[in-house]
């Protein structure tokens, strides 16, 4: 098993986008490779080994390290030199990735940071422990540990945390092949460049330059004359998830990060900010399930708890009050047996609503497409739509109860509750997270919770008030 990865992986398989017909070539680790790599690893057959995974992209070692027991993925992630060993780190899912930095020295530890763009670094330096990160930061070149301390001073979530500090810059007084030397100065420690800054002699940002211009003007043409000087940019505790809906709205590659004077501090590229709408999106999702704190599947019984048990309080608490309104109309009830039959129905109709309605409303808030200045606009066109599901669903409920009980009257009782219920839940979902986002609360967080338990209460008020003053 020294060299036989040829016979367990393609460095060709071929992936077509079914859509627009691209293609694309990767790297995949397929399961008999994952199975020969695990028992290599108990028998420590370190050259075996080194032979398979020199020949791997980091993000198919990374895949292989999240399948392993955290004993073997903590030998096999020792046996990679520092910087594959940094690109591998990125790769990997959170709970392994923090199994693994747990056991590593300071020394294995610098050596990798070292090897990270700045951006990358602090993130990591900020999940390890603090007396580690201190020994990390003073074993750094001065300029280096400099540059984290300062990074580590923004919060996680902002800009300032997201944000690489390595960039190419130009005077605005220079020429095109002042600007195309700044790239090659600053191209070792900036893999990816894309634009490059124009800046004036106070350091203020004032215009950018698109890498393929640079390319296409003579190079003593002046940096004034080819830079754009409507460069967008975001101060440095603006939240990522706002920084996301810039980048996403104007179409940016890279955006630069500045302070309060204006002056350029850092550049986001947009790889970050995959990452940032990734985990932004499975927060919502979470929230919206009720579930508070960030839970994976690597999280103890504690975690788990503590995260869910509140939301599932205040649900427990709702449909307590749905059953003290049950026993209320009990006599009413009693009467017209059939009209317990109807409500799942009437519960389950408006729970929908409720539910599809919010869900426009919170994605609207969290990327920026909804302004509170449209609230009334949306108000009406969420009241619109209800009205029109609730009739069409009202009318299918009376023609189905017409004609299984034959009685007109009790089918217009309750064909006219789920109306009014459908109506009410929707308006509920479109005007709840609104609410809260006025409020500062997190739309995503509450909306679903107090949607449920809400409808549940006022769906059974009106379907059973309404059995009382009509029918009854």
């Amino acid at each position: 098993m020294t060299d036989n990865r040829d016979e367990h992986i393609h460095d060709e398989d071929i992936v077509f986008d079914s859509v627009d017909g691209v293609q694309s070539t990767t790297t995949i680790a397929d399961e008999e490779l994952l199975e020969d790599i695990d028992v290599l690893v108990k028998t420590r057959s370190s050259a075996a080994l080194m032979n398979i995974l020199t020949d791997l992209h980091s993000a198919d070692i990374a895949a292989i390290l999240n399948e392993l027991e955290e004993e073997e993925a903590q030998y096999l992630f020792e046996l990679l030199p520092p910087e594959e060993a940094s690109e591998v780190l990125l790769d990997l899912h959170e709970h392994v990735r923090e199994d693994l930095l747990e056991d590593l020295s300071a020394k294995r530890l610098t050596d990798i940071v070292e090897e990270l763009d700045s951006d990358d670094a602090v993130d990591i330096v900020a999940e390890i422990d603090e007396d580690i990160a201190e020994q990390i930061l003073e074993k750094l070149e001065p300029e280096d540990s400099a540059e984290l301390r300062e990074l580590l001073a923004y919060g996680e979530e902002t800009a300032g945390g997201l944000m690489a500090t390595e960039f190419a810059t130009v005077l605005i007084t220079g020429t095109v092949e002042d600007a195309i030397e700044s790239v090659r100065d600053t191209a070792e420690e900036t893999p990816d460049i894309y634009e490059v800054y124009v800046i004036d002699e106070d350091g203020t940002l004032r215009g950018v330059i698109d890498l393929k211009n640079l390319l296409l003007v003579k190079r003593h043409t002046s940096v004034s004359d080819i830079m754009d000087p409507e460069v967008i940019s975001v101060r440095t505790d603006v939240d990522q998830e706002d920084v996301a809906n810039v980048m996403r709205k104007y179409d940016l590659l890279t955006l630069p990060v500045v302070n309060d004077e204006n002056i350029p501090v850092g550049i986001i590229t947009f790889d970050d900010i995959a990452d940032v709408i990734h985990e932004e999106a499975q927060e919502d999702i979470q929230r919206m399930s009720g579930i508070v704190d960030d839970v994976d599947s690597s999280s103890t019984i504690f975690g788990i708890f503590r995260g869910r048990l509140p939301w599932l309080l205040v649900g427990f608490a709702g449909e307590l009050l749905a059953a003290i309104v049950l026993s209320s109309f009990e006599v009413q009830l009693g009467k017209v047996l059939a009209a317990a039959f109807f409500i799942p129905v009437i519960m389950a109709m408006g729970g929908n609503a409720g539910i599809q309605a919010s869900s426009i409303v919170v994605r609207g808030l969290a990327t920026g497409e909804l302004a509170l200045s449209r609230t009334f606009r949306r108000l009406l066109r969420e009241f619109t739509a209800a009205t029109i599901n609730g009739t069409i669903c009202s009318a299918l409920l009376f023609g189905v109860v017409y004609f299984w009980m034959g009685d007109a009257a009790f089918g217009l009782t309750v064909g006219l509750s789920l109306l009014v219920v459908i109506t009410n839940a929707t308006l509920v979902g479109a005007t709840v997270p609104l609410f809260l986002d006025r409020m500062n609360i997190d739309p995503a967080l509450a909306t679903g919770p107090f949607i449920t338990t809400s409808n549940d209460a006022l769906g059974l008020f009106i379907y059973l008030g309404f059995l009382t003053l009509i029918y009854l």
